[in-house]
């Protein structure tokens, strides 16, 4: 999932998270990759996850837990199933991606992270009366 835009040479201010675009209706591939504080590399213990339409308030990906099969870099896949338009007529929608990784820190211990991602689902534009 590619960064289509460029906020700083628009003028728009940088925001504090990341902004994806996607086809509604398309899987999409969320790559991942966790750190401690001292940035060496972890496997996550527990991941939960869970997608949001924050344009209409609708909950598309319930909260889901995954404890086994973990790694570091890893890839969270949305099924297309899950990645369709609310209301069809608005072309696009925003989505809010929550995760939240249990991971073991160097030394001892855990870390809880939490990341946020905007994902805006777009429609795919179909010509019509080409016949």
């Amino acid at each position: 999932m590619a960064n289509i835009n460029n906020r700083g040479l628009e003028g728009q201010p940088v925001l504090p998270f990341r902004d994806d675009y996607a086809y509604a209706g398309s899987d999409v591939f969320v790559k991942m990759t966790f750190v401690d504080y001292t940035k060496a590399l972890q496997v996550p213990t527990s991941l939960t996850y869970q997608l949001d339409d924050i344009t209409n308030a609708v909950n598309m990906i319930p909260s889901t837990t995954m404890t086994a099969g973990l790694t570091s870099p890893s890839t969270l896949q949305l099924p297309a199933a899950s990645m369709q338009l609310r209301m069809q007529w608005q072309g696009s929608q925003l989505c809010q991606l929550s995760v939240t990784a249990v991971i073991p820190v160097t030394g001892g211990g855990t870390q809880t992270i939490v990341s946020r991602r905007i994902i805006e689902l777009v429609a795919i534009q179909t010509p019509s009366g080409l016949d």
